[in-house]
């Protein structure tokens, strides 16, 4: 419990302290690499408190002179910071549209550039997704959870389509990672933090040139696919695979 009140007392200093600073970088530039530097050293100090042990695997298949669609699994609070720190790329993520009305970090989120969706707004929700595309030509890696949700059990919950159109609209390479270890440390309904391992894999990245509407039923099948086999659990996504390529 000590470890849990620990937590969230870092979590609400540093949000506040990078929160503000982000703030005032972003009134000369919301583009300066500082703000990126302020990202990780928010998600560091979580780790840190939380006693998780990162581990990365495959991050030689990130390129660094291009940007991504990053398609991840959900299982905790902790998914965010644990992908900050490990992605050696200026990230940027799609949240919940409450987050960005909390005073300072909230504000903080919309001048860093981060995309807030209301996903029970169809109308919103399709600004945010060309938001989103327009970050991308603009230098950002957008990571998006198509889960659109945490799970509560290691087995992911349905792929919803927005993340595999919007790589579709981008025409952007799109990289399936893996966050293995969070569920254990803080997952849904979880009372209390266990400090732990957590390792982000990166696969195979799954090309989108040239992609059309058609096509986000492959894109979202062979994303789940590797993000499965990487977290070792069991899923229907390979049989649908096959079934989708024998169709042709």
């Amino acid at each position: 419990m000590l470890r849990t009140l620990w937590v969230i007392l870092v979590a609400v200093f540093v949000s506040a302290t990078a929160g503000f600073c982000v703030l005032m970088v972003a009134i000369f530039s919301s583009k300066s690499p500082l703000i990126d530097s302020l990202n990780r050293w928010w998600a560091r100090s979580l780790l840190g408190a939380a006693g998780i042990d990162l581990h990365r695997e495959g991050m030689e298949k990130i390129d660094p002179t291009k940007r991504y669609v990053l398609i991840s699994n959900h299982y905790s609070y902790f998914d965010i910071p644990c992908i900050l720190v490990a992605v050696p790329q200026p990230i940027r993520f799609m949240a919940k549209a409450s987050l960005f009305k909390i005073p300072i970090f909230g504000w903080a989120l919309g001048r860093a550039g981060f995309i807030p969706v209301d996903r029970k707004n169809r109308r919103t929700a399709v600004k945010s997704f060309d938001l989103a595309a327009e970050r991308i030509r603009k230098g950002n890696t957008i990571v998006i959870f198509p889960e659109e949700g945490r799970s509560r059990a290691r087995q992911m919950r349905p792929f919803q389509r927005g993340a595999f159109l919007l790589a579709i609209k981008a025409q952007m390479p799109m990289m399936p990672i893996a966050v293995d270890g969070t569920f254990d440390v803080f997952r849904v309904g979880a009372k209390r933090v266990t400090p732990g391992k957590v390792t982000v894999r990166v696969g195979e990245m799954v090309d989108c040139a040239n992609t059309k509407l058609r096509d986000k039923e492959r894109l979202a099948i062979d994303s789940r696919a590797q993000i499965e086999e990487m977290l070792g659990v069991f899923g229907t996504s390979e049989s649908r695979r096959a079934e989708l390529e024998a169709e042709g």
